[in-house]
């Protein structure tokens, strides 16, 4: 009985260890420049993907980096705007935000977009 105890409470140990998630920290975010793109689209023309995203997926977007890297936005508070609103799509932007590379995905905390020759914080009540 006493064995029996023992490895449960090895096994539940080793299972708390196991669950346990690196929480994101603020000093951890970075600067990306891209551009917000139809992720479908992209891959179709790209890959040769059979996307079907006007049927589906209505043109989810995703943020396509300098190195050619797409990366999928985390559909949040903040992300969810940048994934739904076209008026973004193919434009120049910069992305300050968590990366998970492991996961090819970007949170975002805020973004700028380029008018001109100058960055410009993106204005939600403007669109």
């Amino acid at each position: 009985m006493k064995l029996a105890v023992l490895c449960a409470s090895a096994l539940l140990a080793i299972g708390a260890l196991q669950v346990q998630e690196k929480k994101r920290d603020m000093k951890d975010r970075v600067w990306a420049e891209g551009k917000i793109v139809c992720i479908g689209c992209f891959l179709a023309e790209d890959a040769g993907a059979e996307a079907q995203c006007t049927l589906h997926a209505k043109h989810a977007q995703g943020f396509l980096d300098k190195e050619g890297k797409l990366w999928t936005i985390v559909d949040n508070e903040r992300g969810h705007f940048a994934i739904t609103n076209a008026a973004l799509r193919n434009q120049p932007i910069r992305i300050f935000g968590w990366p998970y590379e492991k996961h090819r995905y970007l949170e975002l905390y805020k973004y700028q977009i380029k008018d001109g020759d100058k960055w410009q914080i993106w204005d939600f009540c403007k669109t």
